[in-house]
């Protein structure tokens, strides 16, 4: 998975700012994506207009930690891994028994989003299993970010020359757009506007 933010709508950390020259802008002409693309055959391109783009393949992913994507009401969701306690969450947030990771994810922001006041890391807190997840919200410019307690599934983020915010489960494809302004994603949660 793949996700790359213009700095209007996600700053990235200033730990991961750095000044480094040779590598192009992660957003130019679709750079990266278009990098993602030629790595990960049959990989689908959302473009978010001028906010950035994720993209997700299904090519060499690991059957235990399974990618999703889903888009509602504005509200587009990259999640990999997997979610233990499914059943008891579809029911506190009133989801249909064809829900799945995803779906639970973005309902959830929704719940956060339109119903607080429930705080964000306990939404988080409230996934039992093996996870990470990028979820952009174009109605409010928000994104939302986490991972699992553990930190069980790889995932990476950097800063392009330009300080776009870059975000992959791939560290190769972070650092092909970041140079060395990239690290592990921390364990827990961040929302950034």
């Amino acid at each position: 998975m793949l996700a790359v933010f213009d700095k209007s709508v996600a700053k990235s950390p200033e730990a991961l700012q750095s000044p480094h020259t040779g590598s192009a802008s992660a957003m130019k002409d679709g750079f990266l994506a278009k990098h993602f693309g030629s790595v990960h055959p049959g990989s689908v391109t959302v473009n978010l207009g001028s906010a950035g783009s994720i993209a997700y393949s299904l090519d060499r992913q690991n059957p235990l930690l399974p990618r999703l994507f889903a888009a509602v009401d504005d509200i587009f969701c990259l999640f990999q891994g997997h979610i233990e306690n499914v059943a008891l969450l579809k029911q506190r947030y009133g989801l249909n028994k064809t829900s799945n990771e995803v779906t639970i994810v973005i309902e959830a922001y929704r719940t956060l989003r339109d119903r607080g006041p429930y705080p964000a890391d306990q939404v988080v807190r409230d996934l039992e299993g093996k996870f990470a997840f990028i979820l952009y919200d174009s109605s409010t410019k928000n994104v939302f970010l986490a991972a699992d307690a553990d930190g069980s599934v790889p995932f990476f983020w950097g800063t392009d020359t330009e300080g776009h915010l870059v975000l992959s489960d791939d560290s190769e494809i972070v650092q092909k757009g970041c140079g060395k302004s990239f690290a592990p994603f921390p364990k827990g949660i961040k929302i950034l506007k």
